[in-house]
């Protein structure tokens, strides 16, 4: 009794410092992304950002675009299209075009029943996102500092909160809640909690193509380590939410695929333009590719250190990236991988130096990244 009644003030302050440390990464690195969005890019732009592009303009909204302070700046590129689903619901033909099916249905699911109680989407959308992202920077805290403790788990959530990309759990795109709904999968099949694994690897599958790999990684894991049964099951229940938005496709518009055919309407770079745009120094490819494959030398570096599912999983992510032919957004795609995030975080807690280098290059590329994606750049 002695033991705990001495143990337990210091227990209860350290979780509250992990707490405060997650908010504070959360909230500065947010006041980055808002800075640069809401301040700089519309006091520098006065007039239409793009005044040299002609018709047919690349989307209708960038047609005489400035930015002006508001929600509306959060929701450009695929924003646009979530918010179409929000407000009209599905479109889809075959008729060579771009539709809104190719966006899974969890986000804008969500982000209608927030509307129903008189929320305008853009808010909506940007506050779901905003508090999903900040729950995956928990998690992941909670989930590192189990295995390694506290230094390692400050390094993986510096990581994940500054990264460039995770703009993207600010903006109205599916970052946050996937990587809600991945790391709460991952370290709930670590914990032995297979029914709170199976349900968020099932809404997983609702909300990105991604999500899908949660069945592999499960699997097994549960075959090596020779889980219970109901491990597997926890694995075989990850598809249901794809299995449900196909069965709605199919109702719907007589295709149980019609998220997968309308893919080919979005042009995508090959990896033979990607690696030799690479080698001459062409920053985006050079990005692509340090994070695919750099991102693969990490787990199979610390595939001892790191958990197994956490290993398996962020393999079988990277592969199913590399040939989806979907490699226009590789970068964010491969930073939705939560995995890698813990692995960085290890470097980092070993190499303080170039942790704090490296974070301050995040930090610069995060404001450029924010700003331009106000102004209708694409970023990722």
């Amino acid at each position: 009794m002695k033991i705990t009644l001495e143990t337990q003030p210091k227990d209860n302050n350290s979780k509250v410092n992990g707490y405060l440390f997650v908010i504070l990464m959360w909230l500065v690195s947010r006041l980055v992304i808002i800075f640069a969005m809401q301040v700089v890019a519309p006091f520098m732009h006065t007039s239409p950002v793009h005044p040299y592009w002609q018709p047919p303009y690349p989307l209708d909204y960038t047609r005489g675009f400035f930015p002006q302070a508001g929600w509306e700046l959060f929701s450009h590129w695929d924003g646009k299209w979530y918010r179409k689903i929000a407000v009209e619901g599905y479109s889809y033909a075959n008729d060579g075009n771009q539709h809104s099916i190719a966006f899974y249905p969890l986000f804008p699911l969500i982000s209608r029943g927030l509307m129903t109680f008189g929320i305008p989407f853009e808010v909506a959308g940007t506050v779901l996102n905003n508090l999903t992202f900040l729950g995956a920077l928990l998690l992941l805290y909670y989930w590192v500092k189990e295995r390694h403790g506290t230094n390692v788990a400050r390094w993986a959530t510096a990581v994940m909160a500054w990264c460039p990309f995770s703009l993207y759990g600010t903006v109205i795109y599916t970052e946050g809640l996937f990587l809600l709904l991945t790391t709460a999968a991952l370290r709930a099949f670590d914990n032995r909690q297979y029914v709170w694994a199976a349900v968020c690897g099932a809404l997983a599958s609702a909300t990105r193509a991604t999500g899908i790999t949660l069945l592999p990684t499960f699997i097994l894991v549960a075959w090596q380590e020779k889980k219970p049964l109901s491990a597997y099951i926890a694995g075989l229940c990850v598809p249901l939410g794809l299995i449900s938005f196909s069965l709605y496709c199919a109702i719907a518009f007589k295709d149980p695929l019609a998220f997968v055919h309308i893919q080919k309407t979005w042009a995508q770079p090959s990896w033979w333009y990607i690696l030799t745009d690479a080698i001459a120094v062409g920053r985006d490819s050079l990005i692509k590719v340090v994070m695919v494959f750099g991102g693969g030398y990490m787990l199979w570096y610390f595939r001892h250190q790191l958990s197994k599912t956490a290993v398996t999983y962020g393999f079988c992510s990277l592969l199913l990236i590399i040939f989806s032919g979907a490699l226009m957004s590789v970068s964010r795609y491969v930073y939705g991988i939560v995995s890698l995030s813990w692995a960085l975080g290890l470097v980092f807690s070993r190499h303080n130096r170039w942790g704090y280098a490296i974070l301050t290059w995040f930090a610069i590329s995060l404001y450029a990244y924010a700003f331009n994606f106000s102004i209708w750049n694409w970023v990722a």
